[in-house]
């Protein structure tokens, strides 16, 4: 019975099993979460859209500035 003495290697398991199970859960949401989004995630390599956006303009000054 090993009791509260944990090993460096426990810990080393311990830490790649959560860190596997972080990125299961994020792709997950990415390719089955987010199928309504605009920007969803594909691996079929279909149709691509790009959106063009325009420059920021600055306001016009105000007369008597």
């Amino acid at each position: 019975m090993r009791g509260r003495f944990r090993t460096h290697g426990d810990r080393a398991i311990g830490i790649a099993l959560g860190i596997l199970l972080g990125l299961a859960v994020v792709l997950l949401f990415l390719f089955l979460g987010s199928r309504n989004t605009i920007d969803e995630p594909s691996l079929s390599g279909g149709e691509t859209t790009q959106t063009q956006t325009q420059p920021a303009t600055a306001p016009e000054p105000k007369a008597g500035q």
